[in-house]
């Protein structure tokens, strides 16, 4: 896979809203922006994402402005100088694989198209260090994440129960169903699908229904 490219390229005729700049964080950027989201959404205490309300997080994992070389990539949009949205994207060099591990934008930028950004973002990040699949995880606790991502040319792959932690109620934590959406960015003809006498009946409803599936890409055997 290749390095982070340029954001200026990555960013290129994108719909950004006006007075909105999007750019690499920067170190002294850190410590505003952890007080930003806990205030943004205090119910990520929990959960994967609770890892954004860590400084040491982006210090010791993320590429900086300055450092290309760690695996996640925090992206933040600013207004009038203040971060007002966050998205983090992380590589698998070895998988050629493409997340999203959080999205976020400040309740007053909620509404201002900074929100539909992630997914084309993604898809050209994706393109530009040569992933081969882009994967997200989807909360189930709304549709429009869901619609969204469809939107967005993904496909349902899965729904995965208990996936994460997620504060349900003030002050109950529980484990939380999500679902698992990708898109194939490399060719379809290089994948492997499986021979149906290698599933379980069960397995293989879940293939066939998944793979008839509006959308869907995946090779048949």
């Amino acid at each position: 896979m290749q390095a982070w490219p340029s954001l200026s390229d990555l960013v290129a005729e994108l719909p950004i809203p006006p007075g909105v700049a999007l750019g690499r964080l920067r170190h002294d950027e850190v410590p505003t922006l952890v007080r930003s989201l806990a205030a943004w959404f205090p119910d990520i205490v929990v959960g994967a994402e609770s890892r954004h309300l860590r400084e040491a997080f982006y210090f010791e994992q993320t590429a900086l402005e300055g450092n290309d070389d760690p695996s996640i990539l925090p992206i933040v949009a600013r207004a009038a100088g203040e971060i007002v949205a966050l998205v983090t994207f992380e590589r698998n060099k070895d998988a050629r694989t493409l997340t999203s591990p959080m999205g976020a934008v400040s309740p007053a930028y909620r509404g201002s198209g900074l929100g539909v950004l992630g997914y084309p973002m993604m898809e050209r990040l994706g393109r530009a260090i040569g992933a081969e699949l882009l994967l997200v995880y989807v909360t189930l606790k709304a549709p429009h994440e869901q619609k969204l991502a469809e939107r967005s040319g993904f496909r349902l792959a899965g729904i995965i129960p208990g996936h994460d932690r997620d504060m349900v109620r003030p002050g109950e934590i529980r484990r939380v169903y999500e679902a698992v959406y990708v898109k194939l960015l490399g060719d379809a003809a290089l994948v492997e699908a499986p021979a149906m006498e290698a599933l379980t009946p069960t397995t293989r409803r879940l293939f066939e229904l998944l793979s008839a599936s509006p959308g869907s890409d995946s090779p048949r055997g």
